[in-house]
């Protein structure tokens, strides 16, 4: 059962049995007097009507509380808090949606604001602020902000704590929805009537500026059923209008009946009709942040806000529909792969199936802010190369990491990237210069990709593990880092992963494709890196080709962030990774750079999007979703490409970063200056130690699990990396 409304006046069992039932067989009549039929199927986004879009931005006053906005056809409401010397003071503003600069409303400098509410009188629109104090009361603002009056609530509601929402009435009425129940006042502040609801009210509005409506939400152990209502003060009862759904984000009343807001569209309802009004993905707006609607099915308003982002802002979406003329002079089947139905330039985005899927996430962030040019993403399955194979052309290609650049440099199929940058008012002077070797692909004067950040292979180091000249090889590292781990509690062999994987050029040469993997020195660091495993005991596992875990290194760990948690340990610091030749390497690697294939005609519109994707302050983490976007994962954990952001979030900041043990750590300048030279001493991934990696680690899990013998594995690694090395070339 998602909703069983509290009646008035109910006095038998039966009477609320049967009433029960009826709601469970979908029989209720709902307040506009239509049988709910039930499950109704989900309409069809394809039949929902173009609309040409225009987009206007207003920009809020700094320090704005943007999780409380209220909206009138003609601006928005909101307020920031500690404007003068009073302990809690509250200045309002009034802005227009046409993008001029926020007014000063008027001033609170007592109290608790908990809600507000625009108020319409005659033609002019007001503000109404429920205020708790020494007694809760009702200010009335004017158009102005001139306060008209105060009214004083009955003392049945004298301390409102929580979270009461406040709606204002035309008739110059007010409704007070607090927790489970709804309470009508009237111009000198007595409760004229109440309505109990079974949940709690989060959401109060009004379809034609009189009948009061509310979202109700009820919490279960297993889910949060939500349901739309009317508030019935002379019967004294809730009627139920519609069940809402998980996918239902947001309800609006509109014209004759309601549009509900869901992930990927807008449908209008009233009783058991339905109709998709927008298409959300369509029109490039995120469905989550909308936060109000207004106009009607020729011309609508979409406000949509942000809560999140640290540059406020309101995005004010003007939908024209299209008229029959408009539809008839639509461009031509070859326009029509070029451009959207509302006369958008398409950006094509190609990345692969197990890329990050933060990425049309974010396309559709982009699409929302762009009148001129709207993002598609598309994601293949299986190599590049057999995509494009298809006849595939996008605009847009996204890489795993720069290692896969070099092939398609050499085919001549990216283009340069460096003659955009004078165009778009960036400087490529700003990325840090080991980025920018490396997107160069070893040109000094082309750039073919852009990246979003950087990952380095690093080694925890105490110093301890050095020799009297200062060195160490891999062998001597291993051994020290096996006492490292139980003298501070550590568990886990990532480290050792690293040390393999840097090690392995040492034991094969592109060049004249040979391979030295049955050599004594190779076996000896086998041996050792199986026993450091052996007394990990086996923590580590990766999927088999039978899918079944097996116990063996999932591969090297690079280091996203430098808020690793041995820089908590006194005395230790992150150093390059020891080589048999006992000195200090540092790998570098370019996490999913883009690129623009020469084929593309909408060049600058592609860099505009990289530029936006790559430059973007909080990216998205795995597990984070539309809802929790810029919520979670700190900005200065990551390696940024970007100079400024390094500066800003590591080697100039004041801020701490929070340590896997949960204290507050800050960057030393020990710290900072010795992140600068491991990037400044970084060497490049290349393809192929990355897949020599990958034949090491299919050869020896038969010899790490104990079941193969050394020498035997040694010889068909050297024979399968000499193989590669030879067809590679």
């Amino acid at each position: 059962m998602t909703y069983n409304p509290a009646v008035f006046g109910m006095k038998k069992i039966g009477i609320l049995l049967i009433l029960t039932l009826l709601i469970l067989s979908g029989c209720v009549r709902n307040a506009d007097g239509e049988g709910n039929e039930g499950v109704h199927r989900k309409p069809d986004k394809k039949q929902a009507p173009y609309y040409d879009r225009s987009t206007t931005e207003c920009k809020m006053i700094s320090d704005a509380n943007p999780w409380l906005l209220r909206f009138s056809q003609k601006g928005f409401y909101y307020f920031v808090m500690g404007t003068d010397e009073t302990e809690n003071s509250w200045q309002f503003y009034f802005q227009s949606y046409d993008g001029k600069d926020a007014i000063p409303f008027c001033l609170i400098s007592s109290g608790y604001v908990r809600d507000f509410s625009v108020r319409m009188a005659g033609e002019e629109t007001g503000l109404s602020v429920l205020r708790t104090g020494d007694r809760s009361s009702i200010l009335e603002f004017d158009a102005s902000g001139k306060k008209k009056r105060e009214i004083f609530i009955d003392e049945t509601l004298y301390d409102l704590d929580g979270f009461p929402r406040l709606l204002a009435n035309a008739d110059g009425q007010y409704v007070i929805g607090w927790n489970d129940k709804a309470y009508f006042i009237n111009g000198e502040g007595k409760i004229t009537g109440s309505v109990n609801v079974d949940g709690t009210i989060r959401e109060l509005f009004t379809s034609d500026g009189r009948k009061p409506y509310a979202v109700v939400e009820k919490s279960s152990d297993k889910n949060n059923e939500r349901v739309l209502i009317r508030l019935d003060e002379k019967k004294n009862m809730a009627e139920i209008i519609k069940s809402l759904s998980n996918d239902e984000i947001k309800i609006f009343p509109f014209e004759d009946g309601f549009v509900s807001v869901l992930s990927d569209r807008m449908v209008f309802f009233r009783g058991g009709e339905e109709e998709v009004l927008v298409d959300l993905d369509r029109q490039g707006i995120v469905a989550s942040q909308i936060q109000y609607v207004s106009g009607d099915r020729e011309e609508m308003s979409l406000i949509s806000v942000d809560p999140t982002s640290s540059d406020l802002k309101v995005l004010n979406f003007l939908l024209k529909k299209r008229t029959e003329s408009d539809s008839a002079s639509e461009a031509s089947p070859s326009d029509s792969q070029m451009f959207a139905p509302d006369g958008r330039r398409i950006i094509r985005v190609a990345i692969p199936a197990d890329c990050l899927y933060q990425v049309e996430f974010h396309a559709k962030k982009y699409n929302q802010a762009r009148d001129d040019a709207i993002v598609e993403i598309e994601r293949f399955d299986g190599s590049l190369e057999d995509y494009l194979g298809k006849g595939n052309r996008p605009d847009v290609i996204m890489f795993h990491d720069h290692t896969e650049l070099d092939e398609y440099v050499k085919k001549n199929l990216l283009t340069d990237l460096l003659p955009m940058f004078n165009v778009c008012g960036v400087s490529k002077e700003e990325m840090i210069p080991k980025a920018r070797e490396l997107l160069g692909n070893g040109s000094e004067n082309a750039m073919y990709a852009m990246a979003a950040r950087f990952r380095l292979l690093l080694r925890t180091s105490d110093g301890m593990e050095l020799d009297e000249a200062g060195r160490c090889d891999a062998e001597r590292y291993l051994k020290w880092y096996g006492k490292f781990m139980k003298e501070n509690g550590f568990s886990g062999a990532g480290t050792l992963e690293n040390l393999l994987y840097a090690n392995l050029p040492f034991y094969y040469e592109e060049k004249s494709a040979e391979a030295s993997f049955t050599s004594e020195g190779f076996q000896q660091l086998m041996m050792a890196y199986k026993a450091m495993l052996d007394e990990c005991q086996g923590k580590l596992y990766i999927q088999s080709s039978d899918h079944k875990e097996v116990e063996i290194a999932r591969g090297p760990r690079w280091y996203a962030s430098y808020s690793c948690y041995q820089l908590t340990v006194p005395g230790v610091s992150m150093k390059g990774l020891p080589g048999q030749d006992g000195d200090s390497h540092v790998y570098v690697r370019l996490d999913d750079p883009m690129a623009i294939l020469n084929g593309s005609d909408c060049k600058e519109q592609a860099f505009d999007f990289i530029l936006y994707y790559i430059s973007l302050a909080e990216p998205l983490v795995k597990g984070d979703t539309e809802g929790s976007y810029g919520k979670s994962g700190n900005t200065w954990a990551f390696f940024s490409v970007w100079e400024k952001y390094l500066r800003d979030e590591i080697y100039e900041s004041k801020r701490p970063y929070v340590s896997l043990d949960g204290r507050e750590m800050f960057y030393t300048e020990e710290q900072c200056e010795q992140l600068k030279r491991l990037i400044n001493d970084a060497v490049p991934e290349t393809r192929t130690q990355r897949d020599v990696y990958g034949i090491l680690m299919e050869e020896m899990v038969g010899y790490l699990n104990g079941g193969k013998g050394l020498e035997e594995t040694c010889k068909t690694l050297q024979n399968r990396v000499t193989l590669y090395l030879q067809e590679n070339r």
